[in-house]
């Protein structure tokens, strides 16, 4: 039996992938932890980051109300919900990228043109190792931590991700 370091699930061995959290097992080959960090990131799971209450707008919010949204409190990203899950992000990136300059000609047009279709998405028992790794390989700043339902229910931000590393470095509460 593998044991999943990810959710603490028992698994077949050779299988690739968890087959109760869906999370990859092909990194179970590499050396133990060496440092008190790497034990963290290895141990430690998102819901101990305290992520934040995610910000949602429906589909149809407008760009512009999702701008004002976004400088009122003082956030990075919203999701873009229907039916309660989450089916897009729409981040200052979005904002640089998508809009640019030509903002003022798109604000009465629904965010959902200009969102980041189907983001990466983790519970909140997933290991913050995963995390990094996630956000590393997609580019991402922003990940939405969802139910088994997919319902937001929290967000994990790279700066999150940095307090906690800074904190696990120097072994005080930042």
């Amino acid at each position: 039996m593998i044991v999943c370091p990810y959710c603490s699930a028992d698994n077949i061995e050779g299988v690739d992938t968890c087959e109760a959290c869906g999370q990859p097992l092909a990194d179970l080959h590499l050396a133990t932890p060496a440092t008190p960090v790497e034990r963290a990131l290895l141990a430690d799971r998102l819901r101990d980051l305290a992520p934040k209450t995610p910000i949602v707008v429906n589909r149809d919010a407008t760009v512009n109300e999702v701008l004002r949204l976004l400088v009122a409190k003082h956030i990075g990203c919203v999701f873009i919900v229907d039916d309660g899950r989450v089916t897009g992000v729409f981040s200052e990136r979005d904002a640089l990228m998508r809009l640019n300059v030509d903002d003022v000609g798109y604000g009465d047009r629904r965010i959902s043109k200009f969102m980041t279709p189907c983001p990466q998405s983790l519970d909140d028992n997933a290991r913050v190792a995963y995390a990094v790794r996630l956000m590393d390989q997609g580019g991402y700043r922003h990940v939405p931590i969802v139910d088994g339902d997919g319902k937001p229910t929290g967000v994990i931000s790279v700066r999150d991700i940095l307090t906690y590393l800074t904190e696990k470095m120097t072994g005080a509460e930042v």
